[in-house]
């Protein structure tokens, strides 16, 4: 198991640090201003490159130096670090954003991620409607809608249409709801209860958050996936539309929640 120091100096390189950049910059976190030589002690660095590194470090703009004999180092704070890269990755991303648009580029393959867990589902989830620019359609018990209302609500205040399927009697004060009745739909302790939601009718989310079993969730962004599971989302909002006109002829020919019909094709 990674100690908290190699994690930190991990993630300092993935962020384009070199590994002793990373431990010269943490050992100047634990102790400023330092001397070459207190550098080196603390940090493991040899002294021989010490100096070296401190001047790359000073060049990034994460550290500076003070002081003759000896000189002394002190480091950018966490915060404005943290802060800087933010910035330098952005205007990095944008940048090659920019570069790889111009190369025509066609996919041949669309994957299909899977999720490991409720928890990893509906992190992606959240990032999907953040993405939102037009559409989201979404199929969501009440037990689990508190984890997404914030994502959706901030969606619908930047214009986008918020459909959302709710398995439960809950509403939304944005967009549209269409609630559909859990009664009569069978055991949810061995699947789970569902997530389904497709964004801008160009990538969805859908399966089973688990329950006695593991969880069953993936997103993807292959066309012919985010068609049916949209057009099973839409499905789910006429039914729900045609039940508040014919209800209670519905209930007498199909049972409560279509049960009669659940019989014939789920036995």
């Amino acid at each position: 198991m990674k100690t908290n120091l190699e994690e930190t100096l991990s993630y300092l390189k993935e962020m384009g640090f070199t590994e002793y950049e990373a431990k010269v910059y943490v050992s100047l976190l634990n102790q400023h201003p330092a001397s070459a030589y207190t550098i080196s002690q603390n940090s493991g660095v040899p002294h021989s490159r010490v100096y070296d590194i401190t001047r790359r470090l000073i060049k990034k703009g994460v550290a500076v130096s003070t002081g003759i004999k000896p000189e002394l180092f002190s480091p950018l704070s966490p915060d404005d670090l943290v802060e800087k890269l933010r910035r330098e990755y952005n205007q990095f991303t944008e940048e090659l954003e920019k570069r790889l648009k111009t190369v025509n580029f066609v996919a041949d393959f669309d994957p299909v991620w899977n999720l490991p867990n409720k928890d990893k589902s509906f992190e992606m989830a959240c990032n999907l409607i953040n993405q939102a620019k037009s559409t989201i359609y979404i199929g969501i018990w009440s037990e689990e809608l508190s984890l997404l209302v914030k994502s959706l609500k901030a969606a619908s205040k930047r214009g986008v249409r918020v459909l959302a399927l709710i398995y439960g009697k809950d509403k939304l004060d944005f967009g549209e709801t269409y609630n559909h009745d859990t009664e009569n739909m069978g055991p949810v302790e061995k699947l789970g209860r569902t997530l389904d939601c497709v964004v801008d009718s160009e990538m969805c989310i859908t399966g089973a958050l688990g329950g006695t079993e593991r969880c069953q969730v993936i997103w993807t962004k292959n066309r012919g996936l985010v068609q049916s599971i949209e057009s099973y989302i839409a499905h789910d909002f006429y039914l729900a539309e045609i039940h508040k006109h014919f209800g209670k002829e519905i209930d007498e020919a199909f049972g409560k929640n279509l049960l009669k019909l659940r019989n014939k094709f789920h036995t």
